[in-house]
């Protein structure tokens, strides 16, 4: 009979996120016992609901107490212990799985905790965590923060792949609150022991976190020098964050010293490697950096006990190798490694701005998309959004509209920063201002009102279908929001020379500066509209982009001197570029003297 297990936790204040904890157990534990340290939400509630034993205890600043008095009301044999930002990932093992048969002398399981990045997809932070043990007396808490499970010299503990606990990283404001709170109790705590090593490792952490490293450097550097082998959970990143410490303050040289000595001691250790490749790369030494990377690409995942970042011997390895081999010249190379980052992880989409500057300058526009169809990245709608906003920014919204042809609006609309403003204007500059306008509307009934941006590209879309009786009132209720209305001043001015021939006004002289700059980034994309997108363009289009474009001049020259002068200024520059490709394409021709 397989021995029952129990979940353990304390929380406070954590409605928004136990819910989500409490269903990742469900079917791995018997009983759930949560003592709360004082919630004024709704904690309490969500927990009854799933079941669990709530008792209430009086915070007194000792992590350890909480925990402790949890598990004195624990009836199972076995304990999970989890905080309410965690959740228990059994899709590749449950945790009964390891219990069948279990050595009596096994009393303890190490779990594999991935502490998510949060920023950059596909990258997260491995490291192995006491959390699964018998229910013995023996087995309890110590430390007033950071607590761990302390193990007396007679029992093993065992080591698990499967299942993972994920850690979601807190919001800004609640990371800066917890480490206000860590710093005060590391730092009393540290007062009273001043030689204990893992004091001062997790000490560094906040100091590293809150942007600190030269607070951080010495602390770091006393858990390296006082951990043992024995410790590697800990001294293995307290290297490493010597190391991204050393980075950090500029101390290369000092920093590849410490890769070069610990890669002797750790071998197998692949994020050593890769740091040590990171500290090349950014001393410019970009053939030595290669053999680093190469090493980490060779090492891949490291032993379970040290602490590891996923892909440092894998994708992030193959991105670093494809900007070194760019900085040597070995274009091809470069490539080839861009592209198997991605093939490694297709969430980490950094190779994609890489990867196009390199298509860009070797292939023609149309050969650069082609390449990204047939690998498959606009079949993810991710990267589609990327090259779609790189084919745009790059002077191509025909092929930045050909990077999103193929996807519904929904699937735009819920893509890294949640806003719709490049989309609608690729939409609207490669002539589909119906799709445009379909898309913020999607956007405007989930999420409420539009940026200003977003707002004058969607006026924009409607004038060129014609409808300017919609252009007029989203204009005006533009005006009536804060922050709104010089956008206004050049939509209005816009719709009355469109319709009479002349500016319907001036604006107050501090917002001149912004209505000239709206005017010309839409000015800007008028031109990159080609003739020959007209064949694919929406039906039917009223107002044609030159008009628009005519329009637009006609309302900077009315404006001021100073709206002239920008004009003026700004064909300049487009004369520039524009003698530029053609002394490009007629080398030594009659173009080349125009």
């Amino acid at each position: 009979m397989t021995p029952t297990i129990g979940l353990a936790m304390i929380v406070k204040n954590e409605e928004a996120r136990l819910e989500r904890c409490l269903q990742s157990v469900a079917g791995e534990v018997d009983e759930i016992v949560i003592v709360d340290t004082g919630s004024t939400d709704a904690t309490a509630q969500i927990a009854r609901r799933y079941g669990s034993k709530v008792y209430r205890m009086d915070w007194n600043g000792d992590f350890s107490a909480a925990r402790n008095f949890a598990l004195e009301h624990v009836e199972s044999k076995w304990v999970l212990s989890l905080d309410a930002d965690e959740l228990l990932d059994t899709s590749q093992g449950s945790l009964r799985s390891l219990l069948p048969g279990v050595d009596e002398k096994i009393t303890a399981f190490f779990l594999p905790l991935y502490n998510e990045a949060g920023e950059t997809p596909g990258t997260y932070g491995r490291f192995m965590v006491l959390r699964f043990f018998r229910n013995l007396p023996e087995h309890r808490f110590k430390g007033r923060i950071h607590e761990q499970v302390s193990l007396s010299g007679k029992n093993t503990p065992g080591v698990a792949q499967t299942p993972v606990i994920r850690h979601r990283p807190p919001t800004g404001r609640e990371r800066g609150c917890r480490r206000r709170r860590n710093l005060v109790m590391l730092e009393k705590a540290l007062e009273q022991d001043r030689a204990n090593p893992f004091l001062h490792y997790y000490l560094g952490l906040e100091w590293l976190g809150l942007g600190k490293p030269d607070r951080a450097l010495p602390l770091f550097q006393f858990a390296c020098d006082h951990l043992s082998d024995s410790h590697i959970l800990f001294r293995a990143p307290s290297v490493l964050n010597v190391v991204n410490c050393h980075k950090l303050l500029g101390n290369y040289d000092a920093a590849l010293c410490v890769c070069l000595e610990e890669a002797v001691r750790y071998p197998v250790y692949t994020d050593l490697l890769f740091q040590g490749g990171v500290v090349l790369e950014l001393m410019g030494e970009y053939p030595v950096a290669v053999r680093w990377f190469n090493q980490a690409l060779q090492r891949g995942v490291p032993p379970a006990f040290f602490a590891h970042t996923n892909g440092t011997g894998s994708f992030l390895a193959h991105y670093h190798l494809g900007y070194c081999h760019e900085k040597i010249d070995d274009l091809p190379r470069a490539a080839e490694h861009y592209k198997k980052a991605l093939s490694d992880e297709s969430g980490y989409v950094y190779p994609l701005y890489s990867l196009f500057s390199l298509y860009w300058q070797r292939f023609d526009p149309a050969e650069t998309l082609s390449r990204f169809k047939s690998a498959g990245h606009l079949a993810q709608c991710g990267s589609a959004r990327i090259l779609a906003r790189l084919f745009m920014e790059s002077g191509r919204p025909d092929l930045a509209y050909a990077c999103l042809d193929g996807h519904r609006g929904k699937e735009l609309n819920t893509g890294d920063d949640g806003r719709p403003r490049d989309l609608v204007q690729i939409l609207v500059y490669s002539g589909h201002p119906g799709r445009a306008l379909s898309l913020a509307g999607f956007h405007r009934r989930f999420t409420g009102e539009l940026e200003p941006e977003t707002t004058v590209d969607v006026i924009i879309a409607q004038l060129l279908l014609g409808n300017r009786r919609a252009a007029k009132s989203g204009s005006l209720a533009l005006w009536r929001r804060p922050g709104g209305r010089s956008a206004a001043w050049f939509l209005l001015n816009l719709i009355s020379c469109l319709e009479n021939g002349f500016p319907a006004g001036r604006p107050e002289p501090h917002r001149e500066p912004e209505v000239i700059s709206l005017a010309l980034g839409v000015l800007d994309r008028c031109l990159l509209f080609r003739g020959d997108q007209y064949l694919a363009a929406e039906k039917p289009v009223r107002v044609s982009f030159p008009r628009l474009a005519e329009a637009v001049a006609q309302s900077l020259l009315s404006l001021s001197p100073g709206g002239a002068e920008a004009l003026a200024n700004f064909l300049d520059r487009q004369a520039a570029v524009f003698r530029h490709l053609m002394n490009r394409r007629f080398p030594g021709g009659e173009a080349s003297g125009a």
